[in-house]
């Protein structure tokens, strides 16, 4: 019987963190901030994993930041010349958002190139940093209010001392106390469950952003959906670009798992309406948070079903 609860957190540690923190979401939120020291944590674990030679621009990088971007603004102008603004800028942050920092645990775990999509995340983060500021005043008139460069470097400076730090930190160790390097990598697993800790305060500020949104039932039941399909959909041709270059995993996570926290930050930042209220598009940049996770728990449930398989099969 503890077998089987064990193995149900595993498989679901994801989805059970989202529940945790979108029912406690009053109590988690006022501790969200401090979520910065666990993803420095989870990623030192990470990055103790990787030969820092492999962190380095690849072509399928270029591809991906393609689709970000020619995604983004022509969704945007589709749905805007359709009069459906609120999806227009929902789909556009869904696409745009950079990956999740945290996406090259799940990479590792699912057994892809943790390297590749670290360097992604990277890139993917200054894409967002440079085309948001030069981009969005065209869009709110608001948002032009907000200098260039100081705009660049609100959004670079939430995630470079994320990134840099713990890889600085891994590079250091293994020169100068490769034991307690080589500790951190042979316990790398701990890091999906602080990533799993970390979603219960994602989830809590999901939470709170949708319910200050002045959205109602069908619009939200609208954006939600619309956050559904293009996860989908970006999941899925990240797979498939990635595989054609090598890597369907890394792939996948670089193009599917994104970082809505940020995202939703800078949607605040930039997209907010004249009259100050909250942008609806961070209703499904929320629910987007829930739908990327399904999809990487199913993913980590199937493979650990294809694990016990081959285990039974070679016993």
């Amino acid at each position: 019987m503890l077998g089987r609860i064990i193995g149900f957190i595993k498989n679901w540690a994801l989805l059970l963190a989202l529940l945790i923190g979108s029912l406690g979401h009053e109590f988690f939120i006022a501790y969200a901030d401090k979520t910065v020291y666990l993803i420095f944590a989870m990623l030192l674990f990470t990055f103790c994993r990787i030969d820092p030679s492999q962190i380095r621009f690849r072509k399928v990088h270029l591809v991906f930041l393609s689709v970000q971007f020619f995604g983004a603004v022509g969704l945007y102008y589709l749905f805007a010349a359709l009069g459906w603004n609120h999806l227009a800028e929902s789909s556009m942050m869904c696409i745009l958002a950079p990956t999740a920092a945290a996406s090259a645990v799940v990479t590792m775990k699912l057994g892809g190139d943790a390297a590749s999509n670290t360097t992604y995340v990277l890139l993917s983060s200054l894409l967002i940093s440079f085309v948001a500021p030069l981009w969005f005043p065209l869009l709110h008139d608001s948002a032009g209010e907000i200098p260039f460069w100081i705009a660049c470097w609100s959004i670079l400076k939430r995630v470079l001392p994320i990134l840099a730090g713990p890889f600085l930190l891994a590079i250091l160790l293994k020169y100068v106390a490769p034991k307690v390097h080589d500790c951190f990598a042979r316990w790398h697993e701990v890091s999906f469950y602080m990533w799993a800790s970390c979603l219960i305060f994602a989830a809590a500020q999901m939470v709170d952003a949708v319910l200050r949104s002045t959205a109602g039932a069908k619009m939200s039941v609208l954006l939600a959906f619309g956050s559904a399909v293009l996860c989908g959909l970006m999941f899925f041709l990240g797979k498939r670009l990635g595989r054609y270059y090598g890597d369907s995993i890394s792939g996948g996570q670089s193009l599917g798992q994104k970082n809505m926290v940020l995202g939703i930050w800078v949607a605040s930042m930039f997209l907010t309406p004249a009259d100050g209220t909250t942008p609806l598009a961070i209703v499904g940049m929320g629910t987007y948070i829930i739908w990327q996770n399904i999809i990487n728990s199913w993913q980590l449930w199937r493979k650990r079903r294809q694990e016990e398989a081959n285990r039974r099969a070679t016993a």
